[in-house]
């Protein structure tokens, strides 16, 4: 019943709204005619208008549900986007983490190998040292025992040419002693004689005695 006063109504509104020309149209002698007639033109244009609605509705819902999917596949990109820009990132973080630990590494191999590096060479310098120490202690030694057999020698030389010397001045000592024992025989056979001679001058026959011959120098 609604439907019908409505479509009445609009259909009344239609009439009215119709210029004169399109009014006479419609036979006036059969106004039953005229009121389906303007009934069914009102309804076509109603459902034209509703139609037209509708397809505003609908192209409203699907310009709302395409926007909503761009929206979607927008937000889509951009969370496509923001994840490759984070995974990126995690990426970067985890290249720049590894490369820190990678350059460690290397850091700590090559402390240690300059470590090993330098107590090989301390080492080295040590051992030398050690070496050199050895060495000095070794000729310091060899000359100490070459000094010992130089001074052995000097004092078997010394020892010898003193004992030469002795020998000598014990030879020219035994020499002088017996030089002097000579002397003194060959002084006591010349007054032996002499006495001789005086006591001959004075007693001939004193004198024709033979001398003894203990009484004789002895030469030794």
């Amino acid at each position: 019943m609604i439907s019908v006063s409505i479509a009445a109504g609009v259909a009344a509104l239609w009439l009215v709204s119709l210029p004169a020309d399109h009014q006479s149209d419609f036979p006036s002698s059969d106004p039953t005619a005229i009121a389906a007639v303007q009934a069914q033109r009102a309804a076509e244009a109603f459902a034209r208008e509703r139609n037209a609605e509708i397809d505003a509705s609908i192209a409203a819902v699907e310009a709302q549900r395409a926007a909503a999917e761009f929206a979607r596949a927008r937000n889509a990109e951009i969370d496509a986007s923001i994840a490759a820009v984070q995974a990126q990132r995690t990426a970067e973080a985890f290249a720049r983490e590894r490369n820190a630990e990678i350059d460690a590494s290397i850091a700590a191999v090559e402390a240690q190998r300059a470590a090993a590096e330098f107590a090989r060479q301390r080492n080295a310098e040590i051992d030398a040292s050690i070496t050199a120490v050895q060495a000095r202690r070794a000729a310091e030694a060899f000359a100490r025992e070459r000094n010992a057999e130089i001074d052995a020698s000097i004092a078997a030389v010394e020892a010898q040419r003193a004992a030469a010397e002795f020998a000598r001045a014990r030879n020219a000592e035994i020499d002088a002693s017996i030089a002097a024992v000579q002397a003194q025989r060959t002084a006591a056979a010349f007054a032996l004689e002499r006495d001789q001679e005086i006591d001959a001058s004075i007693d001939p026959t004193r004198g024709a005695a033979p001398m003894s011959s203990c009484c004789k120098p002895s030469h030794l």
